[in-house]
């Protein structure tokens, strides 16, 4: 092998030579890229975790399309969540305002959302609980407080698992129907006063999902009467 580099001609050496400079430079090249795109990710995962830890959830009420003025069947109006952080939620409230003389409230129906199961109600463990409220208290009112607890404080909790927030993100929805006395072009504003999911410890770690501490955003919304 010595020997043919001996004998080479000066031009086959530069051109060797030449050959062997362009492979090095590109795999230096290669290395710089990968190192590059190594550093790139991992600053992107940093930032895409630190921007979940920062993110505070929201509660929004989501509203059916515009609703006919002759429409007299009951609509439902989704309560969602848009994201749920790891912990354990035993119990849950939220209070939403509506105008009684254009609307009723017919009450409540199960979301997607769901807690802990008992194995029974559910063959993956999970189950969607069912939340309480006075239907006729919230008619008389204007204002709907319905909550969720579980008595056992965890073994039928809202938590992580039981959630998505593409197909389980409602947690209930609510039910009403126009009165009488709404016209076309009414528009019809329900509002979310205060909402909670509560920790066991919340009160001490600060970890319940809160409107009221502001670790929970709530958001109502506008029904139109066509």
């Amino acid at each position: 092998m010595l020997e043919r580099i001996k004998n080479a001609s000066k031009r086959q050496k530069i051109i060797g030579a030449l050959i062997i400079l362009a492979i090095l430079i590109g795999v230096i090249t290669a290395v710089k890229k990968i190192q590059s795109y190594k550093t790139e990710s991992t600053v992107s995962t940093l930032q895409e975790e630190k921007e979940e830890v920062l993110e505070v959830p929201s509660l929004n009420l989501i509203p059916p399309k515009d609703i006919n003025i002759n429409n007299k069947e009951e609509f439902d109006v989704d309560v969602t969540l848009s994201s749920l952080p790891p912990n354990i939620y035993p119990a849950a409230s939220i209070s939403v305002s509506f105008d009684k003389n254009k609307l009723e409230f017919t009450g409540i129906k199960n979301g997607t959302m769901k807690t802990y199961g008992n194995g029974e109600s559910s063959s993956d463990g999970f189950s969607v609980p069912t939340w309480k409220c006075d239907i006729e208290a919230s008619n008389n009112s204007s204002e709907i407080n319905a909550m969720y607890v579980d008595m056992t404080a965890g073994r039928f909790a809202y938590n992580k698992d039981g959630f998505d927030n593409k197909s389980k993100n409602s947690v209930i929805r609510l039910g009403f129907k126009l009165k009488e006395g709404v016209k076309v072009g009414d528009i019809l504003k329900l509002d979310l006063k205060d909402a909670i999911f509560a920790t066991v410890n919340g009160d001490k770690d600060n970890t319940s999902l809160s409107a009221i501490k502001e670790t929970l955003k709530i958001n109502g919304c506008e029904v139109a009467v066509q």
